[in-house]
């Protein structure tokens, strides 16, 4: 095992136990949400991050000299690509649980109607963009 490994499995290892895991959302919560979320824009992470440097002791205002604020420029640089390559790279995976997804159908047959309920019995995958 390299010395990188030593240390990237002792980090994991102390965030595993001070991590918990995320809290269940039920999923007609978790729809709502998601229709009222408006989507990553660096435009308002760099707004957020400047607001910010002030309590880090880092000035936002012009320079003494009047010149543009460098520290500025550079976090909406790092903001604009850092958005651009979750947004043109970036996939979500996710898992269907088994009997998680409920169906109804109708039709007919020679006795009369039929009424068919059924569920999916394997998990599945499903791909997904973030946004």
């Amino acid at each position: 095992m390299s010395w990188i490994e030593s240390i990237s499995n002792g980090i994991e290892k102390a965030f595993s136990s001070v991590r918990p895991a995320l809290k269940f959302i039920p999923p007609l919560l978790l729809l709502c949400e998601l229709k009222s979320r408006p989507g990553l824009s660096a435009i308002a992470l760099t707004t957020a991050i400047i607001r910010r440097l002030p309590e880090a002791g880092i000035e936002t205002g012009s320079n003494p000299d009047g010149s543009p604020n460098k520290i500025n420029q550079f976090v909406r640089i790092m903001c604009e690509e850092t958005i651009k390559e979750i947004k043109d790279n970036a996939r979500v995976t996710t898992v269907i649980e088994p009997g998680s997804v409920i169906t109804t159908g109708n039709g007919a047959n020679a006795g009369g109607p039929v009424v068919v309920v059924s569920t999916n019995t394997v998990v599945s995958q499903a791909l997904g963009l973030i946004e």
